[in-house]
């Protein structure tokens, strides 16, 4: 199923009981998706990377707690129905900027290693999602070396 079909799917946007629908912007809704996949690949969504989450789409997309968390209920949504991988990083490729697509796997490798340790999944999920969204590997490398060295993790 292609990200477009996903969005039709969603077209009357995100209804919450005292609001009108709200139509979610597909770039952010696609980037909620795919790094939402990520904070479930160990089989929960821990509070430290709904945090990581809830951060990166503030700071990003310049939203407040309560746009943030709808998105990520939209997102869920979206995960509910499928998770297509390969829409979902397509679109992202192709609407956001080589550093904004460092940024989004920056904040999976945060999310992976929120608690302290990184499963094969979740590795193998990073690497398989930074490949879809046109990063070389040395520049996915960077980004992890980078987080690790941020969350005090990395080895020198």
């Amino acid at each position: 199923m292609s990200f477009a079909k996903l969005m039709q799917r969603f077209k009357g946007g995100v209804c919450t009981e005292d609001k009108p629908p709200q139509q979610q912007d597909p770039l952010r809704l696609a980037t909620a998706a795919v790094l939402l996949d990520i904070g479930y690949a160990d089989g929960t969504l821990s509070r430290e990377e709904d945090e990581d989450l809830v951060t990166y789409l503030k700071r990003t997309f310049a939203l407040d707690d309560t746009m943030a968390q709808e998105l990520v209920k939209a997102a869920a949504e979206i995960r509910a129905q499928t998770i297509d991988h390969f829409a979902l990083t397509h679109f992202i490729r192709r609407n956001a900027t080589l550093s904004d697509r460092i940024e989004i796997v920056k904040t999976m490798w945060r999310m992976a290693y929120a608690d302290g340790r990184l499963t094969d999944y979740e590795n193998y999920l990073v690497r398989k999602l930074a490949d879809l969204l046109g990063l070389e590997h040395h520049v996915m490398i960077d980004a992890k070396v980078s987080v690790l060295k941020e969350m005090g993790l990395a080895t020198t």
